[in-house]
Order: C-alpha cells, then sequence, then structure tokens
C-alpha cells in the first residue's frame, strides 16, 4: 500500500444497483474505490483474484484489465477519481478492504452522494479525501490491532491451512483463551471469523490448483484440506457462485481469450 494519499484531480460519485452478469473491463484512466451494501461479486486480474461482499471496499486502479462475475445482485456505492500525473495510487492490482468501521464509510459515502446530487463538487472532492485518510486510519489500526500471539496464530493458519488437522478449537488453545473469545478477537482483528479464513484460503488455493488443470476435483478437495470431495464442493460453489468443474471451464475460457460474452451464448 502507498504510504503517501494521492493528489485527486476530479472525483464523481454515484449509487447503482446491480444483477448478475459476467463482463471484462478493458483498463480505463480512472481508479474507483467501491462500497458494497450488498451483494457479492469475483474479481480476477492478472490471475489473481478477489471476492467482493457486502460491507467491504473494493479498489481498482487506472489501466487495470479484469474479469468481473456478479454472484449476487446487490447495491453498491461508487467513487470514480483520477489522480495527479506522476502520482502514485494506493495500490498496483485490485483490492478488498475490510473496514473494521464499516459505518463510518458507509456515513462518508452517503454524505458524498447527497453532495453530488447538488453538484457541489467542493465537498465531493473533500469527502473523497475523508475517505482515503479514513483508509489510512483502518490500515494502522489492522496492523497494531492484532496481539502478538494472534498474530503469531495467523501466520501459523496461512502456512497450514491446507492441513486436514487443523482446528479451531486447537487454535483457541494456542491462544490461551476459550474458542468463544478467539473467535470474537479473530474476527474483530481480521475482519472474519477463524473458520471462514481457514475456508476462504482453502478455496482460493483450490482455484489456483484447479486453473492449472492438472488435478482431478477430489485431488484439489483433500490437497487444500477438505475430508469430503461433496463437501468441498458445497463450499466452493458458496464462496465463488459456481462449481468447481464450472469454474474450471469458465479460468480454461478466459486463459485461450474467449470473450464472456461467448460463455452466455452457450448457456
Amino acid at each position: 500500500m502507498n504510504q503517501q494519499i494521492p493528489i485527486i484531480t476530479k472525483v464523481e460519485f454515484f449509487d447503482t444497483c446491480y444483477k448478475p452478469i459476467k463482463a471484462k473491463v478493458s483498463a480505463r484512466n480512472f481508479s474507483s474505490l467501491t462500497y458494497r451494501k450488498s451483494g457479492k461479486v469475483l474479481i480476477l486480474s492478472k490471475g489473481n483474484e478477489l471476492i467482493s461482499e457486502a460491507d467491504t471496499l473494493t479498489f481498482v486502479p487506472a489501466g487495470c484489465d479484469y474479469f468481473t462475475e456478479v454472484l449476487e445482485g446487490g447495491e453498491m456505492i461508487i467513487l470514480h477519481y483520477q489522480i495527479a500525473e506522476g502520482a502514485k495510487d494506493f495500490f498496483d492490482t485490485p483490492t478488498r478492504i475490510c473496514p473494521i468501521n464499516k459505518s463510518r464509510f458507509l456515513d462518508i459515502f452517503s454524505q458524498a452522494i447527497s453532495h453530488s446530487t447538488v453538484k457541489n463538487e467542493c465537498a465531493c472532492m473533500a469527502d473523497a479525501y475523508r475517505l482515503f485518510s479514513e483508509i489510512f486510519k483502518e490500515s494502522s489500526l489492522q496492523k497494531m490491532h492484532p496481539s502478538p500471539r494472534l498474530a503469531a496464530i495467523k501466520m501459523y493458519v496461512d502456512k497450514n491451512f491446507m492441513s486436514p488437522e487443523l482446528r479451531v478449537s486447537a487454535l483457541a488453545e494456542l491462544h490461551k483463551s476459550s474458542e468463544v473469545y478467539f473467535r470474537r478477537e479473530f474476527k474483530r482483528c481480521y475482519g472474519e471469523s477463524p473458520l471462514e479464513y481457514i475456508k476462504r484460503k482453502r478455496i482460493e488455493m483450490a482455484c489456483n490448483l484447479l486453473r492449472t488443470d492438472l488435478y482431478s476435483i477430489t485431488d484439489v478437495s483433500f490437497c487444500v484440506g477438505f475430508n469430503n470431495s461433496s463437501y468441498f464442493s458445497v463450499e466452493f460453489k458458496r464462496y465463488m457462485y459456481c462449481s468447481p468443474k464450472e469454474y474450471r471451464n469458465m479460468s480454461s475460457i478466459i486463459n485461450i481469450g474467449v470473450k464472456p460474452t461467448d460463455i452466455a451464448n452457450k448457456k
């Protein structure tokens, strides 16, 4: 993350509702910051992927080609902005931010929509800077908030999430606290429960393996830590809104350059 707020030259706020769709978005001359009020969206860019869900912020830099699929329709508030020539933006790739203070971001975005409605450009510019300031505060909070013991446990999970023996109860013992307290602390610091974090890491790794087309779906499920391939398929669809087989087929189509409209026409 860039450690300086970029100089903004132009901003535009608007809110919108969206429905399930697949599309390839070509590089744009502006960056976007989105507050998703509801719904779920998959974004694929340069081999990386992220899931944007309700109460998360999604950043997409200017000049970035990406594929997007709306998994669940919903509502979002969007900031499109341009920065001064030579200035460095927050991130180089699409990034999801899980804010601790969600209501603060929603308040600022909502105020910005009101200012945009009456075409108050100065107020909109100020709102954009307020949002960027809050992102820096969130970054500091999230870096400082976890205790050394909790941070060490997260590192342990990052290294061992594919182990089928990994259990939240065992992690709570490492934390030397009750399981209820450990789950609450983990979610407060990292934006999701330890179990959801482990599942997400496993599903993300599964996506990487499926894209190689070298392993069977059953092999992938066991490799990433699931003891049951049927349960793996259920959880995969819950996160990705498609089956492992459908994901593999979609990834193959993207890799060979077939347009998303061609996918839709075949259905």
